[in-house]
């Protein structure tokens, strides 16, 4: 399934009420245990590595969201509406929009398929990722879909991820419990994030507003997957300036 429904059944995840996922912010003296454990789950060396950003899924499902992506598509602010509504939204049915590009019944019928959460992620790439320490940082070296992560590069001093020029702050460890996910797995992740403007968020934004204004957020993680015990990445990187997006990325990676 291509990275368009990818992207959409992320913008759908951003509508719901509520999340599994809890969060965690270390202070400094954590430090030297997340640099231990960074050491764990990505040891030095050749790394056989599948980038993540495809998806599988019921055929009624994709068909349903293709035509909901068409819906959103024309009208923009209309996502942005409901992941405004999202944090205080009770659980329930979502309320249905007729911007969504669906009659009710199948808004209904898209709701309850994403509901069962018969979707799970499934690799686009798999190749040989290298792991290189230098004096106590972490870089990657990959080829194809890998390569993105060849901009990634870890300070365990610091307890920093530097993406491009760009230097994200460690954030939080978050932690999600329920495996109905499209990992099909319970995770843990070390996460570092920088946003700009630092005190808003991309969801909360209007139309308007995103449309005169530069906005940059990228965000690393690095954790395990508790099915398996195997290392899990994920980069979630976009720009976008007065409306006109730069870049976006939003791939998991999974050690095999």
């Amino acid at each position: 399934m291509g990275k368009k429904i990818l992207a959409v059944l992320l913008l759908w995840a951003a509508t719901l009420p509520t999340s599994c996922a809890q969060t965690k912010t270390a202070g400094a003296p954590e430090t030297k245990k997340i640099s231990a454990a960074l050491k764990e789950l990505l040891p030095a060396g050749a790394l056989q590595v599948a980038a993540m950003d495809s998806v599988v899924m019921n055929p009624r499902l994709a068909v349903l969201l293709a035509k909901f992506q068409e819906g959103i598509r024309a009208n923009p602010q209309y996502i942005i509406e409901m992941q405004n509504k999202a944090a205080t939204r009770k659980p329930g049915p979502m309320p249905y929009d007729k911007r969504s590009g669906m009659s009710e019944p199948e808004f209904r019928e898209l709701e309850t398929l994403m509901e069962k959460r018969e979707i799970k992620v499934a690799p686009s790439y798999t190749g040989t990722l290298q792991v290189e320490y230098t004096a106590n940082t972490i870089h990657f070296n990959g080829t194809g879909r890998l390569s993105m992560l060849n901009e990634v590069w870890l300070d365990l001093d610091k307890n920093e991820a530097h993406f491009l020029s760009y230097i994200l702050p460690y954030k939080k460890l978050v932690t999600v419990s329920d495996a109905k996910n499209a990992y099909d797995s319970a995770w843990t992740a070390y996460e570092w994030e920088l946003s700009e403007p630092a005190d808003e968020s991309f969801e909360s934004m209007s139309l308007e507003k995103l449309r005169a204004m530069h906005l940059l957020q990228v965000q690393f993680e690095i954790g395990t997957l508790a099915t398996t015990g195997k290392t899990l990445l994920k980069l979630k990187a976009r720009e976008i300036d007065k409306g006109k997006k730069k870049y976006a990325v939003d791939t998991p990676f999974f050690v095999q």
